[in-house]
């Protein structure tokens, strides 16, 4: 992936019959993509040809409610625009306005310690998945084993500070309830002394 490019959504739907399409952007504000002048569409998450993403010119940006509706270069009929729902959507770093104080990338959450909203590490970021609804935060626990995947809605994800280095969730209960036992269970992890046995 070009180090210019940074993921801000996807492509949710067709619009009308003269190959409009629909946005679904991470941010959900008009003024961080206000600018933009083209995008960069990769289809399934490999990219177009080569896995490179395939540029695509905007032509024009109106608003349905709260969803950007586009029309670009080379689509003019439903079909077309329906060629690209579930397209990942990119574009130029520098062509976005600044974010918000609390506004983040999903790109930015990897690596970010993951607690509770008691402040108990549950483990770290490992990335994120494309879903058709929403994303899903990828989790390493604490100590291993397998990875929690965490749909990201306000309902779990409840807050994220990438300057302070953490993501704070709130699990369903049966995740949150294993996730306790692994916590609580992990074998205690004991020092060797220098000249000594374990």
């Amino acid at each position: 992936m070009r180090p210019d490019l940074i993921k801000i959504g996807k492509i949710s739907g067709a619009s009308g019959i003269r190959g409009e399409i629909k946005l679904f952007h991470d941010s959900g504000e008009r003024e961080r993509i206000a600018g933009i002048d083209e995008l960069f569409l990769s289809r399934n998450g490999r990219g177009a040809e080569g896995g490179v993403p395939q540029r695509v010119k905007i032509l024009s940006m109106r608003y349905a409610g709260k969803t950007p509706i586009l029309s670009v270069r080379g689509i003019e009929t439903r079909e077309g625009a329906e060629s690209l729902i579930g397209a990942v959507v990119y574009v130029r770093k520098d062509a976005l306005a600044p974010l918000d104080e609390d506004s983040y990338y999903v790109e930015d959450l990897a690596g970010l310690a993951v607690v509770d909203e008691g402040g108990g590490l549950i483990g770290e970021v490992a990335g994120t998945i494309d879903n058709p609804a929403h994303d899903i935060l990828r989790i390493v626990p604490d100590g291993g084993d397998e990875e929690i995947l965490l749909p990201m809605v306000d309902e779990f994800v409840l807050s994220a500070s990438i300057g302070e280095g953490r993501i704070v969730v709130r699990l369903p209960d049966g995740i949150a309830e294993t996730a306790t036992r692994r916590r609580t269970s992990a074998p205690a992890t004991r020092r060797r002394e220098p000249g000594g046995v374990e």
